[in-house]
């Protein structure tokens, strides 16, 4: 079936940083345009606050305003991550679909991921084979350019001496990636990534603190929930790492990366001695990826989780464990829609000050 771009219907996804760019790209073969964004506006999460219970995460509010968004905008279709296990993730989808329902909105949501080997909207549209692959192909193209750009960013940043340099080569990079339309263009940008960012003039002297960012999947990766910790952590001279790259991710989920230290059975062996038992969400990577900061030498680590987050809080007794037990600073985030980015810009200024204050102290 062909379809004319002033007709075809509309899929709503959950934004996911500059992941968005990649999840856009993997929906095409449906027949279907992409709606989405990198991050969520003040518009979306007022509209999920509104409309969703109380005690619900900031994780959940934000998706669900997102979709209430694109219904009043006429988009028919939206899709959602969901999981398995103790996470509360489990249910969103469903709870989201009685909140459009009760709101009178008819755009429905579908689940992707642990339904069997084909996707509920993968049976619904039936696309063509073909189509499938070469969007898929795409989309693992876009995802893994995407993890390259943020690790150059994360080292440029840290260490430019014109302030926004980076920021801005990294836009540069998203807007030609979202244009590419093949894997040969998207590898041909890829190709370019290191020679761009290595052209940002830097102090090649400076040694910046190096921070590992960990938590809940969502938050981390939304800019306007996080209130853009990567950048503003960058502009202090801290290089960053978010833990939450989605190749990675990927890779895991498929078992790609069996044999990889990244792989779930390797992060079950390097947290065991801490954490013995299932708790859902990404409550084991926070756990294992902290314990890896600590063997390679980070300053610091920062745990960021929506308030109520129930597997980021279920661990957070166990990362303070890990802290003492390896002398490694942590800062622990958890955000909701009543967080100040001045009370955060704060934490997190106090928090670099102690750990070059650590820094200087062992150098001396």
């Amino acid at each position: 079936m062909t379809f004319s771009e002033d007709k075809m219907d509309s899929m709503a996804i959950q934004p996911w940083g500059n992941y968005a760019l990649a999840l856009g790209t993997s929906i095409e073969c449906l027949g279907v345009l992409p709606w989405t964004q990198t991050s969520s506006t003040p518009e979306t999460l007022s509209l999920g606050v509104e409309a969703s219970p109380e005690f619900s995460c900031l994780s959940f509010k934000a998706s669900t305003g997102h979709f209430i968004k694109a219904a009043k905008e006429g988009v028919r279709y939206g899709v959602m991550v969901n999981s398995r296990g103790t996470c509360r993730l489990r249910y969103y989808r469903d709870l989201q679909q009685q909140i459009l329902r009760r709101h009178g909105m008819e755009l429905y949501i579908f689940s992707i991921g642990y339904d069997g080997w084909k996707p509920p909207m993968i049976r619904y549209f039936d696309p063509p084979l073909m189509p499938v692959i070469r969007a898929g192909a795409r989309a693992r193209a876009k995802v893994l350019t995407i993890d390259l750009l943020e690790e150059n960013a994360w080292h440029a940043r840290a260490r430019e001496t014109t302030p926004g340099a980076t920021s801005r080569t990294l836009e540069e990079c998203l807007r030609e990636l979202d244009q590419a339309r093949t894997v040969k263009e998207i590898q041909t940008i890829k190709k370019r990534i290191p020679k761009r960012f290595a052209e940002i003039p830097v102090d090649k002297q400076k040694r910046p603190l190096k921070i590992g960012l960990l938590g809940e999947s969502s938050v981390l990766r939304d800019k306007y929930l996080n209130h853009n910790l990567e950048e503003v952590l960058g502009t202090m001279g801290v290089e960053v790492r978010n833990f939450f790259l989605l190749g990675a991710e990927i890779r895991k989920i498929f078992n790609i990366s069996f044999f990889s230290r990244h792989s779930r059975k390797n992060l079950r062996r390097i947290a065991r001695p801490y954490l013995h038992n299932t708790v859902g969400g990404h409550a084991l990577e926070s756990v294992a990826y902290s314990i890896l900061c600590a063997r390679e030498g980070y300053d610091g680590v920062i745990h960021v989780a929506p308030a109520g987050c129930m597997p980021e809080v279920s661990v957070r007794p166990i990362l303070r464990k890990v802290s003492r037990d390896f002398d490694l600073p942590l800062l622990e985030c958890s955000f909701d829609e009543h967080a100040s980015h001045l009370g955060v810009v704060t934490r997190l200024e106090a928090f670099v000050d102690v750990l070059q204050g650590r820094r200087k102290k062992k150098t001396s």
